[in-house]
């Protein structure tokens, strides 16, 4: 698994399949009560979840997370 951030547009993703495997389809705007961001579930063609966009990402993720993630900028 691997955790990238985008301060710039403060959204975070997690990379959960093996590398180059590509989304079918997606499930997206997932909230959750109490959190300011949202969620975006990459699901692929066999219903695996492949992997996980956090948008908002500061309001959902705690900052040592963040922290620890693959700064795109």
């Amino acid at each position: 698994m691997k955790l990238t951030y985008d301060p710039e547009v403060d959204a975070a993703y997690l990379d959960i399949a093996e590398p180059g495997r590509l989304s079918e389809r997606q499930i997206s705007g997932i909230t959750a009560e109490g959190l300011e961001g949202e969620l975006e579930i990459d699901i692929d063609k066999d219903g695996r979840v492949i992997g996980i966009e956090f948008l908002a990402a500061s309001e959902v993720l705690p900052p040592e997370v963040l922290d620890r993630a693959d700064r795109l900028h």
